[in-house]
């Protein structure tokens, strides 16, 4: 039995993401914990109340299930301290240490698809002309609520591209159970199922803001298409204000209410708007994105250059953002940045800004 069972049913016992990440910051050894639990390896770290309430649910606890579900499921349990663990994901103030995965999750560039529950014709209309043209850059993340993001999941599966869907449930939940069959076509088309939720956790009010802040994460940029005044789709545009990504938004009709707080988010500065595909393209120059398919191309003397020309191909940044997005060191950073200029590969612009050359 693998060593990360044991790191699963730690955390299908009561113990949290935050719990694991404080336990598991130095080790690693889950399996040791696992057999040792007790008072004597808890109480760093718990109440005796709380402790009561793990030992109770490990010995209701049958770890032999969980490991065939997750095996019979084709289940992956991605790590903080894995290679695949999205380093966008690493930035939020509560990084899950660990998250489930279906299929896969790579490191192209993601623009969150996200609306509200009750679309009309106009908003269908609207994902139908932009996603399609999204996808030849962006990975599309999103979760399968009914219409407008059950939508941007259909167009990317219909554009034969890739997307992600964060879930706010134990990963093989189907909720809303009508989103079965695009739950099918998501594993069989091998894109990818997100969830940091345990083993049979249910929706609920507590799933649902979390699960809005790991799709904001994840993604670099966020695409409001539809939102109403008490809408979860602005809990997630906040949440990605907080994290510094730029914010999308496609207006309407001034006394729509569905169409509301697009418009406000366009008044207020804090989205800028999208009547068609160029108008987010232009923002990161349409140019720069088709080099993507290019840049095998480059000449990288390190993995740091590269992993710089990654996060300069999508938006102009100084010192200190280059800093905060790609979590490498200032010296890191200031000795490669010197290379690549003198190599031509990149330059200094307007506001000490680097852009590609």
């Amino acid at each position: 039995m693998s060593d990360l069972i044991y790191l699963a049913s730690l955390h299908s016992i009561w113990i949290s993401q935050k719990k694991l990440n404080k336990i598991f910051e130095s080790n690693s050894n889950y399996k040791n914990f696992y057999e040792q639990l007790g008072y004597e390896n808890l109480q760093p770290f718990f109440t005796s109340s709380e402790i009561e309430k793990i030992l109770s649910k490990k010995e209701r606890f049958d770890i032999n299930k969980l490991s065939t579900i997750i095996v019979s499921n084709n289940i992956e349990i991605v790590t903080i301290h894995d290679v695949k663990y999205p380093k966008l994901l690493k930035q939020i103030v509560n990084s899950p240490y660990l998250f489930y995965l279906i299929w896969e999750i790579d490191n192209s560039p993601k623009i969150a698809v996200i609306g509200s529950r009750w679309m009309t014709l106009y908003w269908k209309r609207a994902i139908e002309k932009i996603v399609p043209s999204l996808t030849k850059y962006f990975t599309i993340v999103s979760w399968w609520a009914m219409w407008c993001d059950s939508e941007a999941h259909k167009q990317t599966i219909k554009s034969k591209w890739k997307t992600i869907v964060v879930v706010w449930t134990w990963i093989d939940v189907v909720y809303p159970a009508w989103n079965k069959i695009l739950y099918d076509n998501v594993v069989t088309s091998n894109w990818g199922i997100i969830s940091i939720f345990p083993i049979w956790e249910q929706a609920n009010v507590y799933t649902f803001p979390i699960r809005n802040e790991i799709i904001a994460a994840l993604s670099s940029w966020v695409l409001v298409v539809e939102s109403w005044e008490k809408s979860g789709t602005l809990i997630t545009v906040n949440l990605a204000l907080e994290q510094w990504k730029d914010i999308f938004a496609i207006p309407w009709e001034l006394f729509k209410i569905n169409s509301m707080w697009c418009n406000n988010l366009i008044k207020n500065w804090s989205a800028k708007i999208v009547t068609n595909v160029d108008d987010i393209f232009e923002e990161y120059n349409i140019n720069t994105l088709d080099s993507l398919e290019n840049i095998n191309q480059i000449s990288f003397a390190n993995e740091v250059e590269k992993i710089i020309y990654n996060v300069l191909l999508l938006e102009n940044l100084d010192i200190d953002l280059l800093l905060y997005k790609t979590n490498l060191s200032l010296n890191d950073i200031t000795v490669n940045l010197s290379m690549m200029e003198i190599k031509w590969i990149i330059k200094k612009w307007l506001n000490w800004k680097y852009e590609i050359n």
